[in-house]
């Protein structure tokens, strides 16, 4: 599928998604209901989720290290470019935009890069699966469309760092080269490339520190989760710490789903809809809480990333012929 098709794809997604999560508010009710909203804790739980981005950014440094020493404020400003790209571009191009960012008058290459970056995803769905297990005798699975969503996530991601290890474990890439259909110069232009992801892959196993990797993680994911719970009490939400686990790891997943950048549409209908069907809550409440949750986890990201990526002065045709490269 090309790329038309799937912004044409992702954009049917995402006007589906808007038009499910507005289609029965009261516009009255919504902005009463945006109106007492407290903002003290909104700007607290901003502050807390960019803090994450200095962990993250610092976990992000550990993986990069077994490849190449680079200072951390050059990894943070590579992060927050990352989460600009992902803010404005489709098809998740903020990650290739962050690794070419982090690679720029480096010695790690810009594909190795963006490995350590798959490396980084890996872990974050990790950390996703230890909190369904913590939450699974609480999870809804009595609703069929949360069930479907929440196997079909956990399915897909299991499957894909299964066959991930085991390519690298047994150097399934390197020996593609065997083969005659590899043989050609498009062939071995493709080894050259998959080969680069595999070396930025391997950084897995070459971590310093691994304790910290470990630590960070977790750490990251605690401040995910207290960040939920803040956004939960500002918008008097009835809910408890459970329910605030359930909201995080729910919502983590809505973040897959194939839509326009920002996850606009997908985000706020399936957030709505958990709030809805598993704790009753108005729907002008439920919309309130997804718009709220959302716009702290696009805006301040999505801005700060803008500043650092006028301030490196990048160049969006290099970034195109490298997209090219790696398709």
């Amino acid at each position: 599928m090309n790329n038309k098709y799937k912004l044409a794809v992702a954009t049917l997604v995402s006007l589906i998604g808007l038009y499910i999560a507005f289609n029965d508010v009261d516009p009255k009710k919504l902005f009463y209901e945006l109106k007492i909203v407290d903002f003290k804790l909104v700007i607290i739980a901003t502050i807390l989720l960019l803090l994450s981005c200095v962990i993250r950014a610092y976990r992000w440094k550990l993986l990069i290290d077994s490849v190449e020493n680079i200072k951390l404020s050059k990894v943070f400003s590579a992060t927050m470019v990352g989460y600009f790209g992902n803010g404005i571009f489709a098809f998740r191009l903020g990650e290739l935009l962050k690794a070419y960012t982090v690679s720029r008058d480096q010695k790690i290459d810009t594909l190795e890069a963006f490995g350590t970056v798959i490396v980084e995803r890996m872990l974050d769905v990790v950390m996703v699966m230890l909190i369904f297990t913590i939450l699974v005798p609480r999870l809804p699975f009595d609703d069929q469309y949360i069930k479907m969503g929440v196997f079909t996530f956990l399915g897909i991601s299991l499957l894909t760092i299964i066959i991930l290890m085991v390519a690298v474990k047994y150097q399934w890439l390197l020996r593609l080269d065997t083969l005659s259909l590899f043989s050609s110069d498009l062939g071995k232009r493709f080894l050259s490339y998959t080969t680069k992801l595999e070396n930025g892959i391997k950084s897995l196993r070459g971590i310093k520190r691994p304790w910290e990797v470990i630590f960070s993680s977790i750490l990251i994911w605690g401040i995910y989760f207290l960040e939920t719970l803040i956004l939960i009490i500002s918008c008097k939400l009835p809910l408890n710490t459970y329910d605030a686990g359930i909201i995080l790891f729910l919502g983590s997943i809505s973040f897959g789903i194939p839509a326009l950048p920002g996850s606009a549409g997908t985000y706020d209908a399936s957030i709505k809809y958990v709030l809805i069907m598993l704790y009753g809550i108005a729907s002008e409440e439920a919309l309130n809480y997804a718009i709220v949750s959302h716009a702290v986890a696009y805006f301040p990201l999505t801005i700060i990333g803008f500043i650092f990526f006028l301030n490196g002065s990048y160049d969006l045709n290099e970034l195109k012929r490298v997209r090219a490269n790696s398709a």
